[in-house]
């Protein structure tokens, strides 16, 4: 063993055994972070909490209970905001009565194992706000236990240690390793195949792009699925997701797939299943410059994908945010995550022996899985987290929710509404104000008719072709109603939907 090696790998010893450092774990967090550009609907705070239980000390069991006093805290608040919305269009007794209502349909939503204690919490919080008390709630035990798993996990990828890199086996010299050169990407030998895949999954620059007309050969993998994984998914409660939602059984594929492009039209590979390094004029001749044969452009690199997603379709809804026009209601769910290698030249010689096709693909398929990222973990274990960090922030919504977006209601809209009644109106998402679930419905325009009700809130219109007003107007009176003619006709009362400062019309 060369001597310069040897402060490094005491450096090495040291950290192992003193556990993963702070600096570390927060290395990972910024690992997360890094990715939610291609993943947003990624949850991220969830892990830079646990960060500071890290820093704090903090045992499993006292996390539990941050955590469950953060969703019981979150409950309270939304029920004194529904209170208060409530309040304005009702009285007191009546708004009480349409958020224990809110509350007990809603709770169906939530795990089994939790269901009760979040309930009592939020109906005591309800009272508490009625009562002007102070609001408390201690008996959180089921779901402290319940959110103990997430916890866990969480604590383990911070924790867990990476395994002693085998600088030897790579062929390495951590004072001046090979793979720090600018050209690194263009090496056409490598000492070892780990010294490869090293390479690939590095975050160094790639090399160039083909500049012509070229030929792919990929192939694809399945190399590992796994059925009924249990994971639990937030729940929509009075319009906000808690964590605490029901569990359900997921599906989970590794695949991999290697991909080589090199330019000119003749064929990558020769029959021999070696690659075909040199260019080749029109009759198939390899090109010669100044004696020697010209070599062609031809690099790889290697994907890994893991799709993942629930088997069957429920009673709910699953909906994500994060990702813009990507927000959507769904019976089942079902995602991929995946992760591509730095893309470099086809290496000729590994250890002395000639590269093939299928020497790529099973380094791609086996080695690249097990590869490390920069933050010590594998790519198997990177896209592991990405899944769990998108199932976390996946929301369970109410069984009739039926749309996030107006967007969503134009097929409705399109197809299930005969075209007479779209005439003067336009769809939109709305909630529904007593169980919270969002459905589709149609809004009058300017012009259109609307229902007109007298003082006692009975309805003086005749119900005909009548729509509540959309966004920025309101219901005008535009005819009265009564008898008429020595009380021979009965004229009901018409409104139309008209600005919201439009005055209220006067009969002659």
């Amino acid at each position: 063993m060369k001597s310069r090696w040897i402060p490094l790998l005491l450096i090495l010893s040291t950290q192992a055994a003193f556990g993963v450092s702070i600096e570390e774990k927060q290395n990972r967090i910024e690992y997360l972070e890094s990715l939610q550009e291609k993943m947003p609907s990624m949850d991220i705070e969830a892990y830079k909490r646990e960060l500071q239980y890290e820093k704090q000390g903090l045992s499993i069991e006292e996390r539990a209970k941050a955590e469950a006093s953060l969703l019981a805290e979150q409950i309270k608040t939304q029920i004194a905001r529904a209170y208060e919305a409530s309040l304005a269009s009702k009285s007191a007794g009546e708004a009480a009565a349409e958020i224990r209502d809110a509350i007990e349909k809603d709770s169906a939503l939530v795990s089994a194992e939790t269901r009760e204690e979040i309930k009592q919490l939020s109906l005591d919080a309800l009272e508490d706000i009625q009562e002007g008390r102070v609001s408390s709630y201690d008996n959180m035990q089921a779901v402290e236990k319940s959110l103990m798993k997430g916890i866990q996990e969480r604590y383990d990828f911070l924790n867990e240690e990476a395994e002693p890199m085998d600088l030897s086996a790579m062929n390495i010299d951590p004072t001046s390793p090979r793979a720090n050169k600018n050209k690194d990407a263009e090496r056409k030998e490598y000492a070892t195949k780990a010294e490869l895949v090293a390479s690939l999954a590095s975050d160094k620059e790639n090399v160039n792009w083909i500049s012509t007309g070229g030929v792919t050969l990929k192939s694809k993998a399945l190399t590992k699925r796994e059925a009924n994984i249990s994971m639990q998914v937030k729940a929509e409660f009075l319009g906000v997701s808690v964590s605490a939602g029901p569990s359900f059984a997921f599906t989970r594929e590794f695949s991999t797939d290697v991909q080589v492009m090199a330019e000119g039209m003749s064929p990558v590979l020769l029959p021999d299943g070696n690659f075909d390094f040199y260019k080749r004029d029109n009759s198939g001749k390899i090109l010669m410059r100044g004696g020697k044969p010209v070599k062609r452009f031809v690099n790889f690199y290697c994907d890994a994908e893991l799709e993942f997603g629930t088997e069957a379709k429920t009673g709910g809804g699953f909906s994500f945010a994060g990702v813009g026009g990507g927000a959507s209601v769904e019976a089942s769910f079902s995602n991929t995550v995946s992760l591509t290698s730095r893309r470099v030249l086809v290496p000729e010689y590994i250890d002395g022996k000639t590269v093939t096709f299928k020497a790529l693909a099973e380094l791609c398929m086996n080695d690249f899985l097990r590869a490390r990222v920069t933050n010590n973990m594998t790519i198997a274990q990177s896209l592991n987290i990405m899944m769990r960090n998108v199932v976390s922030s996946l929301r369970y919504s109410h069984p009739k929710t039926k749309c996030l977006r107006d967007s969503q209601c134009f097929n409705w809209y399109n197809k299930e509404i005969i075209a007479l009644v779209r005439i003067g109106n336009y769809p939109r998402c709305v909630e529904e104000s007593r169980e919270k679930f969002y459905q589709c419905q149609l809004r009058g325009l300017k012009g259109q008719n609307c229902a007109v009700f007298d003082n006692k809130g009975k309805r003086v219109s005749d119900g005909m072709f009548e729509y509540q007003c959309d966004k920025g107007l309101r219901c005008v009176k535009t005819q009265n109603e009564g008898w008429f003619t020595n009380w021979e006709l009965y004229q009901y009362a018409k409104g139309k939907c008209m600005p919201i400062n439009a005055k209220t019309y006067k009969a002659p």
